[in-house]
């Protein structure tokens, strides 16, 4: 009877060793069209472009793109990459919209519709869980901005 449960309890704590890290190992990374020419953009053009300022790489208008497909990814969103709850970020974007006239970012509530929207223009930027993108040959990823 031991030598099953220690063969039982051994192929449980296995199963869950596999199992753990698809949990444990989660990441955001910035993405965009591997059409693209935007080789890399560090954090504060990542913010001045998703808080509504002008970023430009090659003469090109970066165009946010916001995923709020997850309530997680809007909060990793919200904490690492502008720094504001979420009342103070869309204070922030609605007044840039009616004092600068400049159009409010889209969001996305699906990351499907998201991602194939990045793989469709070369000036979107956005971000996504790197499960979600890693396969996708239509995606380059710049960086990670977030790994749990």
């Amino acid at each position: 009877m031991k030598n099953v449960t220690a063969k039982w309890l051994l192929a449980l704590l296995c199963s869950a060793a596999v199992v753990l890290p698809s949990f444990a190992d989660e990441s955001v990374v910035l993405i965009i069209s591997a059409e693209s020419k935007v080789e890399q953009l560090d954090s504060l053009e990542v913010r001045k472009l998703f808080l509504g300022m002008t970023v430009t790489h090659n003469g090109d208008r970066l165009r946010p793109l916001l995923n709020e497909a997850d309530p997680r990814i809007k909060d990793v969103f919200l904490q690492n990459i502008v720094s504001m709850t979420d009342m103070t970020y869309d204070r922030r974007i609605l007044l840039l919209a009616l004092q600068g006239g400049r159009s409010l970012p889209t969001v996305y509530t699906n990351s499907t519709t998201l991602i194939n929207s990045v793989a469709a223009d070369p000036r979107a930027v956005s971000f996504a869980w790197a499960k979600d993108v890693q396969r996708d040959k239509r995606i380059r990823v710049l960086r990670v901005l977030w790994h749990d």
